[in-house]
């Protein structure tokens, strides 16, 4: 049985965090996760203990690197495969690392351990499949059957310290309410940002709370065309940014990216769905709520009201 597995996180955030009960699972029984995926993971998961190492996205430097930690793990470890492509199969092939993962997009023949594809479920229960699958395959004893009802994500004093630093440096008045209003890219050729989240920002300022935006650097115009009455704040890593979801009243987030983050630490928020299905990519947080179904965004009264049932006004 092995004892490290070198796991391929996902290419996205809120992918990365809805790994960690999966992840957890695996060092619950008995393996110890060496991570690597993109760069912007490694602050996001650093308070997880774990090893991480990057790869960039360049063919031969990530064969590269990959082949180099195989090495540093003792030669040919076994993997574990979160993203569903081809290239992440041929990439930890190729590195000399046995992989187990899903058989989609004709990658069985680089698996090592394929395991059979699960019906239609939660994206959590969906890798934590995948994990348990590949610890039975590996002669393990799985340490549960499901997931947890909280995703764990466990933040460094420094992140929380950065937190008080961003609002003291740039004189937040508190309370404040974290809003998220851009999501990068399309679902399925169709927007998936709320419409109304300046509208929500002036709400929100009228009942005495800073509605507050830390947008990435490749969304900063997207988020002060969205939302101009916000105060928003420069860009900050992902860590931090988990950190003050922890110290907000609420976030309210578009299902994207963020909505994974604040339910990584267990937010109270609010996670507003038009195009998606909340059922596969809904937070995984028991204090979240959801408005809307796929295909019919909420409407802002409603969103306001739920706000202030939540903020007891």
């Amino acid at each position: 049985m092995p004892k490290t597995v070198l796991c391929r996180l996902p290419n996205h955030v809120g992918d990365c965090v809805m790994t960690l009960p999966a992840l957890r699972l695996l060092a619950d029984s008995g393996f110890t996760p060496c991570l690597t995926g993109k760069r912007f993971a490694e602050d996001l998961m650093l308070g997880m203990g774990w090893r991480f190492d990057p790869i960039e996205g360049h063919v031969t430097e990530d064969f590269s690197r990959i082949r180099e930690l195989a090495r540093d793990l003792g030669g040919h470890p076994c993997g574990l495969l979160f993203p569903n492509s081809l290239g992440s199969a041929l990439l930890f092939w190729i590195g000399g690392v046995r992989s187990a993962g899903f058989p989609t997009d004709g990658r069985r023949l680089f698996l090592d351990r394929p395991v059979p594809e699960p019906g239609r479920m939660h994206e959590v229960e969906r890798f934590f499949t995948v994990a348990r699958e590949a610890i039975e395959a590996w002669g393990g004893s799985p340490a549960r059957s499901a997931p947890e009802p909280e995703l764990g994500l466990k933040l460094l004093a420094r992140h929380r310290a950065a937190a008080r630093n961003i609002l003291r440096d740039h004189a937040v008045k508190q309370p404040y309410i974290l809003l998220a209003p851009t999501a990068r890219g399309k679902h399925k050729g169709k927007n998936k940002c709320w419409p109304h989240f300046n509208e929500l920002a002036e709400f929100l300022r009228a009942l005495g709370y800073t509605p507050l935006i830390l947008p990435s650097p490749s969304e900063k115009e997207d988020a002060r065309r969205a939302c101009p009455s916000a105060t928003i704040l420069p860009p900050t890593t992902l860590g931090n940014y988990a950190a003050l979801c922890e110290r907000s009243a609420l976030v309210v987030a578009n299902d994207s990216g963020i909505s994974h983050v604040a339910a990584g630490v267990g937010a109270r928020q609010v996670t507003l769905i038009g195009v998606t299905d909340r059922d596969r990519t809904g937070p995984w947080n028991p204090r979240a709520t959801v408005l809307g179904t796929n295909g019919a965004w909420p409407e802002k009264e409603e969103v306001f009201e739920k706000i202030k049932e939540l903020l007891d006004i």
